[in-house]
Order: C-alpha cells, then structure tokens, then sequence
C-alpha cells in the first residue's frame, strides 16, 4: 500500500505550519464476503429491510474512510453510550470520544470480519504505539482489531485540522478515480468531530468533492446547537451528496420532532454511518412523510411489501403489525426502553385516518 503525502493547498483553507495530514492510503476492491452473518453477530436486532441495505451498501461503496476528530475536546464528558446488563439495555454517560469508539469498534469490527475496507484515520498522533491511519478490512481481522483497540484505548488531545485532512483525501479520490469508474461504485467519507476546524473553511476543503463521486457523512459527537448549526450550513451552501448526522439521541429528536411514529433505534444510526444509499433516510430528518414514503421507509426498514396506505389502510395496518411482531423491539433512545420500531398509533394520526389501532 503506498501513501499519499499532503497536498498544495491555499492558505485560506488551512495553515501550512499545522499538524500533518494523516496519510490516505488505497483500498482494496470491496467485499466478496457476504455482510449479513458478520451484521446479525454484532447486532441481532436488525430488521430483514435494513440488512438488505447494508449489503446494498457494501456493493455501492468501493472504499470507506474515516477522519476521527481525537482533538482534546473529544475528551468532554457530556457523551452517552448504550450498554446491554443483565439482558436490559441502559444509557450510561461517557466522553464524547468513549461514545464515538464505541462505532469505531462495531463499523471496524464489521470491515474486518467481511473484508469491507474501512480506513480510520485520526487527526492527530494518538502516542502510545497506537496507529494514526489504520486500515481494516484487508484480512487478517486478529491483528487488525487488536491494533483497533490500540487506538482507541488513546487519549484525545491537541487541535482539529480537518481541512488539511480533507485536503488529502481530495488528492486520494483523484487518484482513486480510474478504479472507482471502473467498478461503477462510489468512495464514503465519514468526517467524525465534535467542533468546527480549526485550520480553515471546511466548506471551501469539501467543495472539491463536488463532481466525484464520493458520498459525505458528517457524524456529529456532539448535541452542542451552534456545532449543529455550523455543519448543517456547510451542507446547505455545498451542492454535494452528504448527510449530517447528530448523535443518536440526538439524531432520534430531530426525526421524531417529524415523524413521532417512528423509534430511531442504533440499528439504523449504523446504517447511515456505514452509508446508506436510499434517499429516504436522508430526508427522516428533513420532512414529514407522505403516505407513498412512509411505505417505501418501511419497506427499507422491515423488508416487506405492506399495501399502499391510501388503498387499504386496514391491510396495510394488520401487515404493518404482524412485521413488527415478527422483528421484535429495539432501544428507543428518547423513551430509554425497549419498544417496536413503528409507534402504530402515532402513525395512524400522522396518516389522518384517526380510528382504533388494530392490534
């Protein structure tokens, strides 16, 4: 595998005198290994419709990369991390960089048990014999987790150069390009912080991207409102396939303050993390749902055909439980307990077809 050193860039988008970039380095072609045992082991709780997505995703992206804000603000304890005791899931406080791990651990755990390259690529050295790129999925899973846990045992610390870090992931797309037309698939960048950059306009580092074909996913480590804000407006300027993403609990506000039916559970928070190729997730958190969308999110999410709403309400509502019976509940984020994935009733008002909830 060979490095990529970082790019001349203007001033105006990041200090040349900052922390070097970490090194992109190529992925190999994408998965010949079937994702889906490798998603159930990890969590068991995955609907049919969305374990159908994550293999869709896994064709649709050739390469995955990381850049992980470890700066020392990541080290603020206002995190929340969901933990299973005693077979009963329970919200535990963290740091804002213990939440965040804790994806780097299921998304690395999954790359490398189904050769799905993922790169990891923090901001700044970590110390402590701990990798600053580290690339999963090339196949040796026993040494590449155990580097894995290396990283991120680290202790966030110094400033955020996200600009620069950007900057060389542009310059490895375009090298990129060739194998990436090629295979007719797409590369994923997923820009994890918890703040704004510290060396320049993010907006101006990312709009490069705009006419390669690379999906964004912004996850935020964060429910600070002006570090939602900040992104949220890089995104409206840029003419770029991106999605912002806060945290769960977070991320569950925005979506039900939509759409109250339905519980945004882990399951599907992985998902638009690892990249999810249907628009629809996308725009959970941007609108409320018709009935034609409802119907295709939930076919998306449950993996079954239900009738259209406005043809056979009735029918579609006794499939709709039946499915849901059928998948069993998953941690509501908000309700802090166990429930169904579609709140029946709420989704019946949401509807307007008011009525009796068939049960």
């Amino acid at each position: 595998m060979s490095g990529f050193s970082d790019p001349p860039i203007a001033k105006a988008v990041y200090a040349p005198s900052g922390p070097s970039a970490p090194v992109f380095v190529p992925s190999s072609s994408a998965s010949t290994i079937d994702p889906l045992p490798a998603i159930t082991s990890l969590h068991p709780s995955f609907p049919p419709g969305l374990l159908s997505c994550f293999a869709r995703s896994s064709a649709a992206f050739s390469e995955r990369h990381w850049i992980v804000d470890n700066s020392g603000s990541m080290a603020t304890a206002d995190g929340r991390e969901i933990v299973e005791v005693g077979g009963r899931h329970r919200e535990v406080p963290c740091t804002r960089w213990q939440e965040l791990t804790s994806s780097l651990t299921w998304h690395g755990s999954l790359s490398a048990n189904t050769l799905s390259p993922v790169t990891f690529r923090l901001l700044n050295n970590p110390g402590g014999g701990a990798d600053q790129t580290l690339s999963l999925g090339l196949g040796d899973p026993a040494s590449e987790l155990d580097r894995l846990r290396r990283l991120t045992s680290s202790t966030p610390c110094s400033t955020t150069p996200l600009c620069r870090a950007i900057a060389s992931f542009h310059q490895h797309l375009l090298s990129s390009l060739p194998s990436l037309t090629a295979s007719g698939t797409r590369a994923l960048l997923v820009i994890a912080s918890d703040g704004a950059s510290s060396d320049g306009d993010v907006a101006a580092a990312l709009r490069p991207l705009r006419d390669l074909p690379v999906w964004v996913v912004v996850r935020l480590c964060t429910d600070d409102d002006s570090v939602v804000d900040y992104w949220n407006s890089i995104d409206n300027e840029l003419e770029l396939d991106m999605d912002v993403l806060d945290d769960l609990s977070g991320e569950a506000k925005e979506i039900t303050d939509l759409n109250p039916w339905l519980n945004y559970g882990l399951p599907l928070h992985r998902l638009r993390e690892w990249g999810a190729v249907s628009k629809e997730f996308d725009l959970l958190d941007e609108r409320a749902f018709n009935s034609v969308e409802v119907q295709a999110i939930l076919k998306l999410l449950l993996g079954v055909e239900l009738p259209h709403p406005e043809v056979d309400y009735d029918e579609f509502e006794a499939q709709l439980v039946a499915s849901l019976k059928e998948v069993g509940d998953v941690y509501d984020p908000l309700k802090k307990r166990m429930a169904p994935w579609v709140d029946v009733g709420k989704l019946r008002r949401s509807l307007g077809k008011g009525g009796c909830v068939i049960s």
